[in-house]
Formats: C-alpha cells, sequence, structure tokens
C-alpha cells in the first residue's frame, strides 16, 4: 500500500512539474528589467521583462511585448536556453506515459514485472534528463543576466567621471 501511494505521488509530483517546464518554457518574465528598485520602476511604469520568446516593457499600465523573431540576431544564451527548454518539454511527454504504464493499477496484458522495473527505470533517467535540462537553461540565463549587471556597473563606475557633477 505504501509503495502505490509512493508511486502515485511521485507520477503526480512528475506531471505537475512537466505543466510547469511548458509553462515556465512559454513565459516572458524570465528576466526583470528595472533601472531603478522594483517597486519604484512600477510606480513609474518603467518595469519590463524578458523572454525566450519575447522582450516585454510595462508602459502606463499596458503591457506591449516586441517578439523575438530574427534566430540570427538572438543572442547564443536565448537561442541555447530556447532549444533546452523545447527539448526538456517534448521528453517530459513519453517519460510521464512510460510512467502511467508503470502505476500499479495499470496492467498490460501478461507482462513480467521486470518490464514493468525496465520501464520505471527509463522514465527515471528521461524525468532526470529534463530536470537537468532546466537546470541548466536557468543557470545559463542567469548567469548572463548577472554578467550583465556586473558589466553594467563596471561601465558607470568607469564612466562616471564623464557626468556632470
Amino acid at each position: 500500500m505504501v509503495a502505490t501511494c509512493l508511486q502515485v505521488v511521485g507520477f503526480v509530483t512528475s506531471f505537475v512539474g512537466w505543466i510547469g517546464v511548458i509553462v515556465t518554457t512559454s513565459t516572458n518574465d524570465w528576466v526583470v528589467t528595472c533601472g531603478y528598485t522594483i517597486p519604484t520602476c512600477r510606480k513609474l511604469d518603467e518595469l519590463g521583462s524578458k523572454g525566450l520568446w519575447a522582450d516585454c516593457v510595462m508602459a502606463t499600465g499596458l503591457y506591449h511585448c516586441k517578439p523575438l523573431v530574427d534566430i540570427l540576431i538572438l543572442p547564443g544564451y536565448v537561442q541555447a536556453c530556447r532549444a533546452l527548454m523545447i527539448a526538456a518539454s517534448v521528453l517530459g511527454l513519453p517519460a510521464i506515459l512510460l510512467l502511467l504504464t508503470v502505476l500499479p493499477c495499470i496492467r498490460m496484458g501478461h507482462e513480467p514485472g521486470v518490464a514493468k522495473y525496465r520501464r520505471a527505470q527509463l522514465a527515471g533517467v528521461l524525468l532526470i534528463l529534463l530536470g537537468c535540462q532546466i537546470l541548466w537553461a536557468r543557470t545559463e540565463s542567469s548567469l548572463h543576466s548577472q554578467h550583465l549587471v556586473q558589466f553594467k556597473q563596471k561601465y558607470l563606475e568607469d564612466f562616471s567621471c564623464l557626468q556632470g557633477d
């Protein structure tokens, strides 16, 4: 009984995680851009966000998005994140279907227990690969954002002498 409950909880958790991957891939809130603090930008309506598919700006209470359609102009990290997230979304479907066939309440003919065990192992490996791809894509995106912030701060410090007192 405990093993059955754990398998069902594992399936539900994996399914919810896979839906989260699809939602994360489609959202435009990967990087929030703001020249000031976030509350100040919200008051001034200067809050922006960047995603894999569009750059968005909130101005005068409206949300304007410009789609990123020129593949050759996009930076390499955006293309890599797109590829990793799409691959993770596609890889999740067979993993979820395999997990569904492994549940104890589903029987497929007169199969031996070894076949079910191997399908469970394959589904687990696919889900681990899915998680690694997502982790890699999010880390790459975060590292690039941090690099841009450090570059902007260094640039402002180096050229602060050119600005007026």
